[in-house]
Order: C-alpha cells, then structure tokens, then sequence
C-alpha cells in the first residue's frame, strides 16, 4: 500500500512539474515571440524627407518655389526651407509632440511664431479614401481628401486637401499627432498612418470655383537614418506666444 501511494504522489508531482513547464513556456513566447514581432510591426519612420514646395497666388503666379527638408523623429519634425529671395518666407517650421506645439520662423524676423493646433470656424465636410494608379517612389498609393468650409459673418470660404501616401511606408505613431486638429491632420494620420509622399492644398472663394491660393508639396527623396535630437531644441525667450 506505501507503495502504491509514493507512486500516486510521485506521478502527481510528475505531472504538476510539467504543466508548470507548458504554462511558463506559454508565458515566454506570448511576452517575447508575439512582443518582438508587435515592435516590428509599430517602428516609427525617422529620417530626412525632401520635398519640392510651391505655392501660387490667385491668378497662378507661383509665390514660392522651395525645396524642404524634414527631419522627422519620434513624432517631432522641424522643416528645414531653402528659399534664398529677398521676399519674406519661411525658414523654418517646427512641430514638437509633447507641447503638442507647431512653431515657424519668418526671414524677416528671429522670433518663433506659433501657430495653433485648432480653429473653431472649421467644418469638415468631406473626407474620402481610394486607391491611385499612379506610384512614387514605386510605391503603390492611397489618395485622401479632406473638404473644409470656413462660414464666417458674411461668405463661406473652402479648401480641399489630398494627401497621397503608400500605407506602411514612411509609418508613424497616430498618437504624436492626435491634437493636430487644424485642417484636420489628425484624421488623416489616423486613417494613413504614414506621412505624405505628395500633398496638394487649394483654397477656393465663396463659389467653390474661384481658386484663391494653391500650395503643392512632393516627395523628392526619402533617407532612413537616425536624426540628432538637437535640431529640435528651440529658444523659448523667442517665441511670440499669441496664437
């Protein structure tokens, strides 16, 4: 009978030993193998996006023709304008995710303007996701326009803004840019995921027809490299706080 029992309670203890082995097994590859293969599948672009900029005013005649260099990491960016004219332009503008503050400065001045994150008057009117045919950077792309009207006392005014962009390439992390409401760019962070390789801006008068200002910005080179976080200090003693 002793016997009998010291087998019964060998083989239990037997048994216990081995679940405990399948459980912290179980353990291991649901923190390690499904954990490594999440990171993989959330890290963050960060590097140097070149992009040809211009502008035109309301009867075509380009106002800036610029090339832009931004340096993007960790849900922070600062653009980098090489424009040389004489004429008043941006040098420089700045986006930092934890002030949640968008900043730029002018050629004519050393002091950083900000320019918020929000404006009341705006509506949403449109927004709409489809496929393109054509490619950059042989990448197939995705197409999202946003429609905005801006009522005011007397007269509406719109713009429609398409941003183009490949779906897992040059991928970032929705949460940098949720306060990001001004032209709603948060929404279209949200649904791409990813930063424009092509951006077109066109403000209309209050027929929707009459083209007041254009903006375009394409993609000219992309280059995946680690950025140094001092090209995003900033002086705040020179920072116009009024919005």
């Amino acid at each position: 009978m002793q016997a009998l029992i010291s087998a019964i309670i060998y083989k239990l203890v037997t048994m216990f030993k081995t679940l405990i082995i399948l459980f912290s097994a179980m353990i291991f590859i649901s923190q390690f193998g499904c954990g490594t293969k999440k990171k993989t599948n959330t890290k963050e672009f960060e590097g140097i996006i070149t992009y040809h900029e211009v502008e035109k005013r309301s009867d075509g005649a380009i106002n800036t023709d610029d090339t832009v260099q931004l340096f993007y990491s960790n849900g922070n960016y600062v653009g980098i304008h090489s424009e040389r004219s004489s004429k008043i332009h941006i040098v420089k503008d700045y986006y930092l995710e934890k002030k949640a503050l968008r900043l730029f400065l002018l050629s004519s001045s050393d002091t950083l303007l900000q320019l918020g994150l929000n404006l009341s008057t705006e509506k949403l009117d449109g927004f709409k996701v489809r496929k393109v045919n054509d490619q950059i950077l042989s990448r197939k792309c995705e197409n999202i326009e946003i429609n905005i009207s801006y009522p005011e006392k007397d007269s509406t005014t719109y713009t429609d803004i398409n941003f183009i962009f490949s779906r897992g390439y040059l991928k970032i992390d929705k949460q940098y840019f949720k306060n990001w409401n001004l032209g709603f760019f948060n929404k279209f962070i949200d649904e791409s995921g990813a930063y424009y390789l092509k951006m077109k801006s066109v403000h209309f008068d209050s027929s929707h027809k009459n083209i007041l200002s254009s903006k375009t910005y394409d993609v000219i080179s992309v280059k995946e490299e680690s950025v140094d976080p001092k090209i995003f200090e900033i002086d705040t003693t020179k920072i116009n706080w009024t919005k």
